[in-house]
């Protein structure tokens, strides 16, 4: 493997598949039935890269509805529901570049995902774009009880792949690929090098990101990270 980096950890929605639509879109029909209106300008601004759980807490806050837990609960639920049937739709893809990229990695680097969705969407969306063999480790939003921008799922599926592959790693041996800024900004702190995809909002807003890419098409990253070990 290369000196640096040695390991690539993933984002998933917006960096791998472009289901932050798809996200969107659930929770847009689920919180209409609790009378609150959630635009897109809201959901990429504020929730980006957030877990459903706490999507649901900070929306409820911000339109100055009461959550109780048992609402919280069958929101969270019928969101899980909704997303889960636009999946079995195929209503999402990769995004450009991703399965010739990742592949590309896969050869060469340990890989792991690191996102704020539920364990079941990500593995069938991974299915459906016939990338689940190339990620070693997975952490969702189950396996964490703090969830992103807080860096403790990146720190654990460092530990996990380090463990898979019987290696040691460091926040400083990894890269982080992200499209949430907070998130990027969250992880840059805690000592990861982070390369942002601007797929989901404007590349200015990632100011605190080492790189910044419009997509992850292996010629456009190779140009900001041209030490990167890629395979075709």
């Amino acid at each position: 493997m290369s000196t640096w980096p040695r390991a690539v950890l993933f984002d998933f929605d917006g960096v791998i598949v472009n289901s932050e639509p798809l996200h969107f879109l659930a929770f847009h029909e689920t919180l209409t039935e609790y009378g609150i209106e959630l635009t897109e300008t809201e959901y990429y601004n504020e929730l980006l890269g957030v877990s459903d759980r706490d999507a649901i807490r900070h929306i409820f806050a911000t339109h100055a509805k009461p959550l109780e837990p048992r609402v919280a609960l069958a929101v969270f639920v019928r969101k899980s529901r909704v997303m889960m049937n636009l999946i079995e739709q195929r209503r999402f893809q990769a995004l450009p570049g991703v399965e010739a990229f990742v592949r590309g990695l896969w050869r060469n680097y340990p890989l792991a995902i690191c996102s704020g969705g539920l364990r079941d969407e990500i593995e069938a969306m991974l299915l459906g774009v016939s990338l689940r063999d190339c990620f070693d480790v997975i952490v969702a939003a189950e396996d964490v009880s703090v969830g992103k921008p807080d860096p403790t799922g990146y720190k654990l599926a460092m530990n996990q792949l380090a463990a898979h592959h019987h290696i040691k790693l460091s926040p400083a041996d990894c890269l982080i690929v992200e499209d949430a800024p907070p998130v990027v900004t969250a992880v840059r702190a805690a000592g990861f090098k982070t390369l942002a995809v601007a797929s989901s909002v404007p590349a200015e807003r990632f100011t605190d990101a080492d790189s910044v890419v419009k997509s992850l098409r292996a010629a456009e990253v190779l140009e900001k990270l041209p030490g990167l070990k890629f395979t075709d």
